[in-house]
């Protein structure tokens, strides 16, 4: 395990190593109520052929949807924008069952990839939820080795980032498979709208669990509980051994609760899902991603 080095991956506002052998499987963002996900030219074709393929397959699928009663399509409007690059937009209706909601989703092209971009919101609004959702996107820039990293405060994905601060809405996702041991890694940063109460943390659910014999059918061995302090955020930690009738499984799981209305401090969740055997390593590599995250701007 000694040769698998770990790759550095930008995720929200944080950045955390992961093994080389672990490949991303799912990545997902919101930011400011957009949902973003981002879109790898393919490889081999130019970067405008590929976009309008793209965009072509996507417009098929969007009018294969059923249409409100008593409208021909499902599609609205369509159009060429402006988002500081190319950028393609199509608003169509929410559901074949409601005429006032509608989805906006714009397709831009930052020449190494391209990014979508989609929020939804009353029709009456239209103009109001494009102008919005232009705004994430003019802020979107290319990871590509010639562009520097911004300095500024920005929220990254996996192959961009925005160059905005926190306002609202905004979280990150990241699954990692792969691992010679069969790791699984999930990562995820979600804002706050209220302060968690002390009881009621990591720690304080698994006493919860324990006591009330929720776990019924399961024997739980804590093999490492308390408090944990990770890239300056103090947080908790458990890691378990899980034995039912038919199988033993490994968790370990780190929880920051965040602070209210932050963009510096959200919930934060680490979690490594394993079968049981070889421990050791595998609490080797844990604390190694854990000791490796920090914030970006840190």
């Amino acid at each position: 395990m000694n040769n698998d080095p770990m790759i550095t991956h930008h995720i929200g506002r944080f950045i955390i190593q992961v093994p080389q052998s672990m490949a991303v499987a799912r990545r997902s963002a919101t930011f400011r109520s957009t949902e973003i996900t981002e879109q790898p030219w393919q490889e081999g074709m130019d970067n405008k052929k590929a976009r309008q393929v793209v965009w072509d397959n996507h417009l098929a699928e969007i009018k294969q949807r059923k249409a409100p009663g008593g409208k021909d399509s499902p599609i609205l409007q369509m159009e060429p924008l402006t988002a500081g690059q190319w950028a393609q937009g199509v608003l169509y209706y929410k559901d074949d069952r409601i005429d006032d909601e509608g989805i906006w989703e714009v397709l831009i092209d930052t020449g190494s990839s391209g990014a979508w971009f989609k929020f939804h919101g009353l029709l009456s609004a239209k103009q109001e939820m494009l102008d919005w959702m232009l705004g994430v996107a003019r802020a979107y820039h290319s990871l590509a080795p010639s562009v520097p990293l911004s300095k500024e405060t920005a929220f990254y994905l996996e192959h961009g980032y925005i160059a905005l601060p926190y306002l609202e809405q905004e979280g990150a996702y990241a699954r990692f498979e792969g691992h010679p041991l069969g790791l699984k890694l999930r990562i995820q940063t979600n804002e706050i709208h209220e302060d968690e109460p002390h009881d009621e943390g990591l720690l304080g659910r698994l006493a919860a669990t324990l006591a009330t014999g929720f776990a019924a059918g399961v024997d739980i061995e804590k093999i490492r509980t308390g408090k944990r302090e990770v890239g300056g955020l103090k947080g908790e930690e458990t890691v378990l051994r899980a034995k039912t009738k038919d199988k033993t499984d490994l968790s370990f799981l780190w929880r920051y609760a965040g602070k209210k209305d932050s963009g510096d401090h959200p919930e934060i969740v680490i979690e490594i899902e394993a079968k049981d055997g070889q421990l050791e390593e595998k609490l080797k590599l844990w604390d190694a991603v854990l000791n490796s995250m920090k914030p970006v701007m840190q």
